[in-house]
């Protein structure tokens, strides 16, 4: 783990501050840029949130029906210092943990970008939260699938994690069905199988995990199962980390699929897709910016006594 981490640090880090300069420079641009992303999507009640807090140690908000009204970017930074910020275009704003202001911010904005009733709207709210136990992941939770559009899970750098719980069919599960339309092949999912604690049959558990029956769903990047905390547990979310993997440590699963167990090993898998990912995305990212900065210069060009310097300096260091 710890040679993972650091070559994820020395490689991959420096890769993604560059597509963060560019997602902030291009923000502005109609057209968009495909960026690498986790998005989340999954029916009601499924355990997404639980799951989303346990990959960005944020606190979010749960109850009955539809919680999730907008789009929530959490953008995950790997640093020696918890801080957490709100993002609007180029303003970044310090939020305040201690009295629960991210949890507050989102309830708030999601009043603000969606309404006070059930609207689902396609407009976003975005965080950065920086923390020594994260790795820098982009995580995208989507409204709930049966109500939301699904435009945005067709872009072919995006990687879809399919939530369900473990004591609901698989096979029954709308996200899935809908999978099957957006990603046919199943390339680019992972299927993450939540309420692992309540599922009644482990043997079967087992056969989706290792996927070696016919009769299972098959996805080429797998599935993992982790045991989120539950809302009847008062717990936080590193204690609820670490009952998780007491959990697991004694699960009968764990003599022949432990790499698919617990929320690290999701971690571990998204990290190296992502940057896979990542890496795909930098050369089309990068001709964009050549083309945005060429078209700046030539605008520029017709006012030669108000060049903006700071503007080409900024956009020269993605080049």
């Amino acid at each position: 783990m710890d040679t993972f981490v650091h070559t994820y640090d020395e490689k991959i880090r420096p890769l993604m501050d560059k597509i963060d300069q560019a997602r902030s420079l291009l923000s502005s641009n109609d057209e968009g840029i495909i960026f690498p992303s986790i998005v989340v999507v999954g029916d009601q009640s499924s355990g997404k949130s639980t799951l989303i807090e346990s990959l960005s140690l944020v606190e979010l908000p749960k109850g009955s029906g539809i919680v999730t009204r907008c789009p929530l970017v959490l953008r995950l930074r790997k640093s020696n210092i918890r801080g957490s910020y709100c993002l609007d275009g180029n303003n970044k704003t310090v939020l305040d943990e201690k009295n629960a202001n991210i949890l507050k911010y989102i309830e708030e904005e999601t009043k603000n970008v969606a309404g006070n009733n059930r609207n689902i709207v396609k407009n976003s709210i975005e965080i950065q939260v920086d923390d020594p136990s994260v790795q820098d992941l982009t995580v995208v939770d989507l409204p709930s699938i049966a109500r939301n559009p699904i435009d945005d899970q067709r872009k072919e750098d995006s990687i879809i994690l399919r939530v369900s719980p473990a004591n609901v069919d698989i096979g029954t599960v709308e996200s899935f069905t809908i999978a099957r339309e957006i990603d046919p092949e199943g390339e680019r999912t992972i299927g993450v199988i939540t309420k692992s604690d309540l599922g009644a049959n482990n043997d079967t558990l087992i056969q989706q995990l290792l996927m070696d029956r016919p009769d299972v769903l098959h996805l080429t990047l797998g599935f993992i199962v982790v045991r989120n905390r539950s809302t009847d547990e008062n717990i936080s979310l590193e204690d609820a980390r670490n009952r998780e993997k007491e959990f697991f440590n004694q699960h009968h699963a764990s003599s022949v699929t432990s790499h698919c167990l617990g929320i690290d090993a999701l971690i571990n898998r998204l990290a190296d897709l992502y940057s896979d990912r990542a890496k795909k995305t930098f050369p089309k990212m990068r001709a964009d910016v050549q083309n945005k900065l060429k078209d700046i210069c030539e605008q520029l060009s017709k006012f030669p006594q108000i060049y903006n310097r700071a503007l080409l300096d900024e956009l020269n260091i993605l080049n």
